[in-house]
């Protein structure tokens, strides 16, 4: 048999993170194996035919598709005809547990286009799987066991998802995409738990975070990202960056990213979307529980240790299925590579000493062999619960020259919370008159509490020691058509709309400044609550139409248009600025329009087998923050002068993709531009620029498979250049660190010694760069120094029902500052954070 080349993915099982103190450390791996593929058509035969219904363990392991049938047409006694032909470059996840004959062969063929037919009894035949369903990665052409390529990459054309959107067997992507599935997600959170810092080591173009709570800063080449939990997204129009902190990683099935302004979902994704689809129902009963440990190995100590416990299950039969996801989270104090304790980030806050709770439900009716009906639930709440607050004396001195310090004794009776609750409604008719069409509503309750301030100095602000607080209620909508058209089926229509209805206020508790003073920053006593920016409701609606057709196996383009239709508004309200007055003057409400056209075009020429060109222009539409400015406006604040015009970007992106025996890889070269950038509020929002901006970069990633499937290898690179011009400037200069970061490198081998052991070590480094302006800094724009980390993950399956995993993140305990702490978010040494040091992660999961 002729071996083709197998693509590494952690093994599959719907993870669960966990709770306790149990530090063992014990090497712990995840196997891959690929073998080899044949080309004739065959029938598999077994010697008795397995009962349908019956369940039994399997152990498959993920590799090439042909070979995983054939194990398990052996193991479960079916007769399986197929075409070996027809499976050749595809790949399987794997089986592990019990099943029955057709759960099991569901999820060996999951995303291959293929399913597995019913003969009679014991006997089955492969054939094309309906429309909606989506084709599985070609050998080597995911993540490169979730290193950096890029999704969707190599031998054959294959299809962006985003949240099926866009699903669809007809044409190949015409921009860069990564797919990290659920059991790479797992994997990889073993080197990092914060979903956001494991996204920036793994995604091209994503800027580091700022391992704190919150995403400010952590641009998609350099613009925002429009984040999506099962369609539903998870931006407001008010900002508070917390988007990817909203998000349970325990119960993550997949997630996609798609790089490149976009306007599939609206206003918001003008450098890309990050689509995130958690668990869902599978039909089958199965339960599993994971716990995990915590404890960061440069100070071990109590006050450092975290756990989680998170449990899964789901179950169904033809008609209902079900999912339940429960978990409960500790996280500790944080401690630098030196050993001390880090202090809290006040600015934008962060969860150190938290506890986090999550509850999810989806509940599934099959209406007929076509129509589907999901009902879902989820709630996340983090509440932080510490002795510990950020020593105000260390702002005196001068910025950069020292680190920000924690003292003990915090007297505050609320502190940094997010609570995010979502019901959704989701109905999907595979055949209807000829077309599939997927409706969603949806609900969301996002509340969100931030570190206190001292805004004395602000006179904007109040002049007040205080407290700010978000609440978020937001409801939508979303249809998607897909109508095949012609006799051959080369041609699709995608065609649908949006709705989005946003509420978003945000309060203001007020402390005594005397207390505050005479403790040191350590006793905050409410004495009221004041408002802060007062309720704006955003409504948004939205039609779109795609076309996409394939010529020929070697030639397929895309292209469509959005209309966006959008409002903001606001009534009467008293300001901060005006609080304290005898007489205060209010501000005056008001409404502000908007309306866009955004297009879009695309085109992919595979010149040989395994070799794809591609070329796109998009165009994405943002609202601007207009509760950035609204929160610090006085009484002469005219919303019609406000200058808040929408942001419109438009994206070129050229690139290729392609594979070489043992090696796939990518490069593209892409350039966005917009005439209004986002708004930019400086000083509190006493001052409020627009500016031009023009991005350009260049993205790469590599991987190597060895021959036996026991070594692969491989890294990325990301560059990027942005420059601005700002209003009534004769010149462009370069745009702040928060919105551009340095050159990023990856890199990642991975040692696979037998089906049941894994080791990962990856590496991300972003270098040096002056962000200054003729050697003056401000807001964004220091001097940063460069650094490298490198993390170590293992895996170890001992049995089909028992796993181990162990992480050590920052594996050299190095002592650096990320990009965010050196930027200073407060604009002085209290955002100057430096990086968890060494920190151990030790899972253990049980499959019932």
């Amino acid at each position: 048999m002729p071996a083709t080349r197998s693509r590494p993915t952690a093994p599959h099982s719907p993870a669960v993170p966990l709770h306790p103190l149990t530090l063992a450390v014990r090497a712990a791996f995840v196997a891959i194996v690929g073998s080899a593929t044949l080309a004739l058509p065959m029938a598999v035969h077994a010697a008795e035919p397995a009962a349908q219904s019956a369940q039994k363990a399997y152990q498959i392991n993920a590799g090439p598709l042909g070979p995983a049938l054939m194990d398990f047409a052996g193991q479960a006694g079916i007769n399986l005809s197929m075409d070996l032909a027809q499976l050749k470059d595809l790949r399987t996840p794997g089986l592990s547990g019990p099943h029955t004959v057709d759960s099991g062969l569901a999820r060996l063929l999951e995303h291959s286009g293929l399913h597995a037919r019913r003969l009679g009894a014991g006997n089955y035949a492969l054939e094309a799987a309906p429309a909606t369903q989506t084709p599985a990665a070609p050998a080597a052409s995911k993540t490169g066991a979730a290193a950096s390529a890029d999704g969707q990459a190599a031998a054959e054309l294959a299809a962006v998802t985003v949240s099926a959107r866009t699903q669809n067997n007809l044409v190949a992507p015409s921009r860069q995409v990564t797919i990290l599935e659920g059991e790479e997600v797992q994997q990889l959170r073993q080197g990092s738990d914060s979903l956001a810092t494991m996204l920036s080591k793994v995604v091209p173009g994503m800027a580091d975070s700022s391992h704190t709570i919150t995403d400010y800063g952590q641009t998609l080449r350099g613009r925002n990202m429009l984040v999506l939990v099962d369609g539903v997204p998870l931006n407001t129009n008010r900002d508070s960056s917390r988007n990817l902190a909203n998000i349970n990683p325990a119960d993550i099935e997949q997630i996609e990213v798609l790089r490149g302004s976009s306007a599939i979902y609206g206003s918001g994704a003008a450098g890309g979307i990050v689509s995130v689809r958690t668990k869902r129902p599978s039909g089958e009963a199965k339960a599993e529980t994971v716990v995990t440990g915590s404890a960061p190995l440069s100070q071990l100590q109590g006050a450092g240790l975290g756990g989680e416990i998170q449990h899964y299950l789901s179950g169904g039969g033809d008609v209902v299925d079900y999912s339940v996801s429960l978990g409960a989270k500790h996280v500790g104090g944080s401690y630098d590579a030196k050993g001390k304790r880090i202090a809290p980030e006040p600015s934008q806050g962060d969860l150190f000493d938290s506890n986090i709770y999550n509850a999810s439900a989806k509940i599934g009716f099959k209406l007929d062999a076509n129509q589907r009906l999901q009902l879902s639930a989820s709630h996340y709440n983090a509440n932080q619960d510490t002795d510990y607050a950020s020593d105000p004396s260390v702002a005196r001195l001068p910025a950069g020259t020292a680190a920000a310090r924690p003292i003990r004794g915090l007297v505050l009776a609320d502190q940094n919370q997010i609570k995010n609750t979502m019901l959704g409604l989701d109905y999907e008719n595979r055949d209807l008159a000829g077309s599939i069409v997927a409706a969603q509503f949806y609900y969301r309750d996002f509340y969100t509490r931030f570190a206190p301030f001292d805004a004395r100095a602000v006179p904007v602000r109040g002049a007040n020691v205080d407290q700010s607080m978000q609440n978020s209620d937001v409801f939508g909508g979303r249809l998607t058509v897909k109508t095949p058209l012609g006799a051959e089926k080369n041609t699709l229509l995608i065609w649908g709309a949006d709705f989005n209805h946003e509420r978003t206020d945000m309060p203001i508790d007020i402390f005594d400044p005397a207390a505050y003073d005479a403790s040191g920053g350590l006793v905050f006593n409410k004495t009221g609550r004041l408002m802060y920016m007062p309720p704006v409701t955003t409504r948004s609606l939205g039609g779109f139409a795609q076309l996409q057709h394939k010529f020929n196996e070697q030639w397929s383009v895309e292209g469509g248009a959005r209309y966006d239709r959008a409002q903001a508004s606001f009534n009467d309200f008293t300001p901060l600025s005006q609080s304290k007055l005898s007489t205060p003057q209010p501000v005056a409400g008001g409404t502000v329009k908007y309306n866009a056209w955004t297009y879009n075009l695309g085109t992919v020429f595979a010149p040989t087998k395994g070799h794809e060109l591609y070329a796109s222009y998009s165009q994405g539409f943002e609202l601007p923050d207009i509760g950035v400015v609204v929160r610090n406006a006085t009484p002469a604040f005219n919303i019609g002068n406000s200058n808040l015009q929408a942001v419109k970007t438009n994206t070129v992106e050229i690139g290729w993709r392609g594979k070489f025996a043992n090696v796939i890889a990518n490069l593209g070269a892409f350039q966005s531009e917009s005439d209004l950038g986002a708004v930019q509020s400086f000083n509190n929002g006493l001052t409020l620029l627009r500016t031009k901006e023009k991005i350009h970069g260049l993205e790469g990633s590599l991987d190597y498979f060895s021959d036996d499937d026991h070594w692969s290898t491989g890294g990325s690179f990301t560059w990027m250049k942005g420059r601005e011009l700002p209003q009534n400037a004769a010149q462009y200069q370069d745009m702040t660190g928060y919105r551009i970061p340095p050159l990023k490198l990856t890199a990642y081998v991975e040692y696979r010694p037998s089906a049941s052991w894994s080791h990962r070590l990856q590496a991300s480094s972003y270098s040096s760069k002056d962000y200054r302006l003729d050697g003056k800094t401000s807001f964004g724009r220091y001097n940063t120094k460069g650094y490298t980390t490198l993390d170590l993950i293992s895996q170890w399956k001992i049995d089909p029902k028992n796993r181990i995993s162990l992480g050590v993140e920052n594996l050299l305990n190095r002592n650096y500052y990320p990009l965010y702490s050196q930027l200073l978010r407060s604009n002085n040494n209290t955002s100057r954070l430096p990086a968890a040091g060494t920190v151990l992660r030790i899972s253990y999961a049980h499959t019932w």
